[in-house]
């Protein structure tokens, strides 16, 4: 059972609005899960390139080199990407993960690799106003929540599908959001709010999904951006990222831990903790981020697809801001990950270093600083994914 710090709250009165923080949050556009201090992805020596020890078997990475190689391919040869200061091609970038694929193909030991990869790589390294030059390295995984196909006492919060009207942005337009509406007067401007959505805003365009019995589980399966959708008589079906309404994320758990209502709990603990409250002051706390993602019901036998359009791979797909580390990159990851003891509990955080190749972003990720690392499915990577939050250095390696 989980124990929760949660003092006593006054009749009708609820410790968010007792909280001068509060106010804060409520007049920023956006509340990220944490400040990071990076400006920029700058062009590094290689020697800087950590000694690379993969901590992952190798099948596993040539199945992401792969995926990298069919994005590039698909792009024309003329299709650009900007890392830092420089411009490279699909051309170039084909050669890079080719480069990589025949490196990795080969059973080379860890001091060989390392000669390679400073010899035949350009390295991009993040770089911080505080000189730390590390990013901020968190988990996602498929999350799974319990449903119904129908709307019922208990199951009464729906999962929605992309309304017709919803149009992605293009980052050329240079407007503050991702996603919109044609309004009644012509005008493109943000989708409805989750708070919106909550009061019905979507009700009759026949997009419920499915219903379940929490916001927060709802607002978990969005932050993660794919799950399994579980139903009680059994069978599942597996939904998959298709469109968001263009508001940014805030954060609810950083609210109310600097409000002082929690103390530091991982992501998985945080949505038991939400699931707990009264109904109305678990939609209310939910609302506060209003951010929404549509889903789309992808074949139960797939992996979750990434914002590259392609299938992730468990251990080695991170998501990034694409404005900064554009998708289709590979790189070095070096940090300390929670390993999962026999008692369901983290044992330890060890130090590791991995291969991993940028092919997702999500709504908390914001700037060069910011990495989320794919763990999978199960409860395993539930808790492991949960648990990560740690500083960490990222390489982006293109070929010289």
């Amino acid at each position: 059972m989980n124990n929760f710090r949660n003092p006593p709250i006054p009749q009708n009165i609820d410790t968010l609005d007792t909280c001068p923080k509060f106010n804060n949050f409520n007049t920023l556009a956006s509340y990220p899960d944490n400040d990071v201090n990076l400006k920029d992805v700058s062009l590094v020596d290689s020697d800087n390139l950590p000694l690379f020890e993969d901590d992952m078997d190798t099948t596993s990475l040539i199945s992401a080199l792969k995926t990298n190689l069919a994005y590039w391919q698909a792009k024309p040869d003329s299709f650009k990407i900007t890392i830092g200061k420089d411009s490279y091609t699909a051309i170039q970038m084909r050669a890079t993960t080719k480069k990589l694929l025949a490196i990795f193909s080969q059973n080379l030991k860890s001091s060989e690799l390392n000669d390679i990869l400073k010899k035949d790589f350009k390295l991009y390294r993040s770089v911080a106003d505080d000189g730390s030059d590390s990013v901020v390295i968190t988990g996602y995984y498929e999350a799974q929540i319990s449903v119904s196909a129908e709307p019922t006492e208990k199951y009464k919060y729906p999962i929605h599908l992309k309304p017709s009207d919803l149009i992605k942005i293009s980052p050329l337009a240079n407007l503050d959001f991702d996603y919109g509406r044609i309004d009644e007067n012509g005008n493109l401007v943000k989708h409805y709010s989750r708070e919106e959505i909550r009061s019905g805003k979507l009700d009759g365009q026949n997009l419920e999904i499915v219903w379940s019995a929490h916001p927060a589980e709802i607002m978990l399966l969005q932050i993660q951006g794919s799950g399994i959708l579980s139903f009680g008589e059994g069978g599942f079906i597996k939904a998959g990222f298709n469109g968001a309404n263009g508001w940014p994320f805030k954060s609810v758990q950083r609210i109310l831990m600097e409000c002082g209502e929690i103390p530091s709990m991982n992501f998985s603990s945080f949505i038991a903790y939400l699931t707990a409250q009264s109904q109305e002051r678990e939609l209310r706390l939910v609302n506060l981020n209003p951010r929404y993602i549509f889903f789309k019901i992808n074949p139960s036998d797939t992996q979750p697809y990434g914002a590259m359009g392609r299938p992730l791979t468990p251990g080695r797909s991170i998501a990034v801001d694409p404005k900064p580390i554009p998708y289709g990159l590979t790189a070095v990851l070096k940090s300390k990950k929670p390993i999962a003891g026999a008692n369901g509990n983290i044992s330890e955080f060890k130090d590791f270093t991995r291969m991993v190749t940028t092919q997702d972003t999500g709504s908390a990720i914001r700037g060069p600083g910011r990495v989320d690392l794919f763990w999978g499915a199960g409860d395993k990577a539930k808790l492991e994914a949960s648990s990560m939050k740690a500083k960490g250095e990222l390489y982006l390696l293109v070929l010289k």
